[in-house]
């Protein structure tokens, strides 16, 4: 079984109606609105609901960041590439799926797949080897996003990549300083967002898939953003080149 704490998180798995989840646990003492409603909700949906010492979560976790409740369910389950590519949002007239080439920091995966959840992508695509995966962590990341997002699990990005242009999209990697200046590029398409591990950036191989390659302009000589906020920053642009009235 896995364990899922802070308050969005256990509050979206409550809110969704997610298979398997077993039992909640609420660090004694610990009130308001939030818990309350989480208590309301577990109840609805039949989740008995245990009260624990603090000390008690923070052993059972070996985390302290739990923010006083803690949710025991099954293990995630990720989705195929087809659930990716046929999840476009309701309120958006584009497709815009992530590639995420080696991203190793669990904090980086979950920001990342917040942005992308807010930005109305599609879903997530990761490698199976060599990266972070959809771990308590990562949730917790994510701001609970993690769970209402497709994410999938691939063992070859160059044969998923070649899988995507197969399906009309066009494929944008992300290179610091030699990219062009996203505000100069067209995404209006069928949108692949390619972005690489902290170390090393993008796999040459990738890189050489890129239909383009872009980068963010940057008033000083730096080494580069961080990637999480570099893939922040590009999704807001693809979301404000395709949708302006929401």
């Amino acid at each position: 079984m896995e364990k899922i704490y802070g308050i969005n998180p256990v509050k979206v798995l409550l809110q969704k109606g997610k298979a398997g989840l077993e039992k909640v646990f609420i660090a004694a003492g610990r009130g308001g609105a939030a818990l309350q409603e989480i208590t309301s909700l577990a109840r609805q949906k039949n989740v008995p609901v245990e009260i624990k010492k603090r000390e008690d979560l923070d052993k059972l976790l070996g985390v302290v960041n739990h923010q006083g409740v803690v949710a025991i369910c099954r293990p995630y389950v990720y989705a195929d590439i087809d659930t990716v590519i046929g999840n476009r949002h309701k309120l958006l007239n584009y497709d815009l799926v992530v590639i995420l080439d080696g991203i190793v920091d669990p904090q980086n995966l979950g920001s990342i797949i917040r942005s992308a959840f807010c930005f109305g992508a599609n879903g997530i695509i990761i490698p199976a080897d060599r990266a972070a995966g959809v771990t308590a962590a990562v949730i917790k990341a994510s701001a609970g996003s993690a769970l209402q997002i497709p994410v999938t699990k691939v063992t070859n990005l160059s044969r998923t990549i070649d899988f995507l242009k197969e399906n009309g999209f066009w494929v944008f990697g992300t290179e610091a300083h030699t990219g062009k200046d996203l505000r100069e590029v067209d995404f209006n398409c069928r949108v692949a967002l390619l972005l690489g591990g902290e170390a090393k950036g993008i796999r040459p191989l990738l890189k050489k898939k890129c239909d383009t390659v872009i980068g963010i302009p940057m008033t000083e000589d730096f080494d580069s953003f961080n990637v999480a906020v570099a893939a922040g920053i590009i999704q807001y642009e693809i979301f404000c080149q395709r949708k302006r009235d929401i």
